[in-house]
């Protein structure tokens, strides 16, 4: 763990250290955030589309998902570059080169999680996907060769407990108990495919570690980013080509449809907001505070994303559907799996926090 210039206290986080924690968990908050703005621009761009209603192949999926990726990464690049020039002008190769490298294993990440989720259900994508903290510990052991603290493998178990009950993996209710139907069913090349996105994340996570801890950690954001737009741009541009034969979508309207999209101002209001405080905002956190701690101890912090994302959903939906009534849905309740997994994740955070004090002697 890395220690302030002062040093840590013998009871405990040095000051950097807890403004690392505070940081990440806002950090998390935002990225929750992004889940149901993120529904309401794809609503949105399904209907300018006309895919309403139409069996959308999985080319199509990535090659539409990926062109918003792409979009909201380049927002973001661009901010970064009006807002903060001597970030980018300060960029080392070295720095630039750790970004891409970290973007790329972000990107891929997602495009693994979007093809799994076409045929898997969504509780089980969030399960498989949280399962970087379980990955980050024992991809740690095995290159650093040291266990993690007693303290920080409980955390993780008990934070995969509360995702498990959060995302309905497991059914907690009055009159059931144990794993949900669809948990028992045959692994499928989306499980396999999600499982990989979770490994590509957990090598982001340790990347950021790494890099953070011999290179201006926040800048290597700028790097981040230019791979993110490039790659989901490429992707956008090949999966679209794919797709355009199996779907009733001309190649000659599509550019028309983007231009209509970026007109209307809860569509680019909204992907602007998304690129400034979920990408820009939230990265910037994560590369310049994460090396201030473990990066076992960050993949429970982590696992709090979730939990964020159904709390935001739980009366953000209403607001967006004031905005634009015909691309709303509805707010979602406070259940009792909502309730007890979150409660799990936040006691998952606490133990593997708990600051452990310095032996003497």
């Amino acid at each position: 763990m890395l220690a302030d210039a002062k040093g840590p206290s013998k009871s405990g986080f040095s000051s950097e250290q807890i403004t690392a924690i505070i940081a990440l968990v806002g950090v998390n908050a935002l990225w929750g955030l992004s889940f149901p703005i993120i529904k309401s621009l794809n609503q949105q761009m399904e209907q300018g589309f006309d895919l309403e209603g139409m069996a959308v192949s999985t080319s199509l999926h990535v090659a539409f998902t990926s062109g918003m990726i792409g979009l909201r990464f380049l927002i973001a690049l661009a901010i970064v570059c009006l807002f903060c020039p001597q970030l980018v002008r300060r960029a080392r190769k070295e720095e630039w080169q750790a970004g891409i490298v970290v973007g790329l294993l972000f990107y891929f990440g997602l495009v693994l999680q979007v093809m799994g989720l076409a045929t898997i259900p969504a509780s089980r994508s969030g399960f498989l996907t949280s399962l970087t903290a379980v990955f980050t510990p024992l991809f740690s052991a095995l290159v650093f060769r040291k266990l993690p603290s007693w303290n920080v493998a409980l955390g993780v178990s008990i934070a995969l407990i509360g995702v498990s009950v959060l995302t309905g993996l497991i059914v907690l209710d009055s009159q059931a108990f144990g794993i949900s139907p669809d948990g028992m069913s045959k692994w499928t090349l989306g499980d396999t495919l999600t499982t990989l996105g979770s490994v590509l994340f957990t090598g982001q996570l340790l990347l950021v570690d790494y890099y953070g801890r011999r290179l201006n950690s926040a800048a290597i954001t700028p790097g981040m980013f230019l791979a993110v737009a490039v790659a989901a741009g490429l992707t956008f541009l090949i999966m679209h080509k794919i797709s355009l034969p199996a779907s009733q979508i001309q190649s000659a309207g599509t550019w028309q449809i983007w231009n209509f999209l970026f007109l209307s101002p809860i569509f680019f209001g909204l992907l602007v907001f998304l690129a400034l405080f979920c990408s820009v905002v939230a990265f910037l956190g994560m590369n310049k505070y994460q090396p201030h701690i473990s990066a076992i101890q960050a993949s429970v912090i982590y696992s709090s994303e979730p939990v964020f994302a159904s709390s935001w959903a739980l009366f953000l939906p209403g607001i967006l559907g004031l905005l634009a009534d015909k691309f709303g849905y509805p707010n979602e309740t406070l259940s009792f799996p909502l309730f007890l997994g979150g409660s799990l994740i936040l006691l998952a955070n606490i133990v593997a926090l708990w600051p452990r004090p310095e032996r003497v002697g």
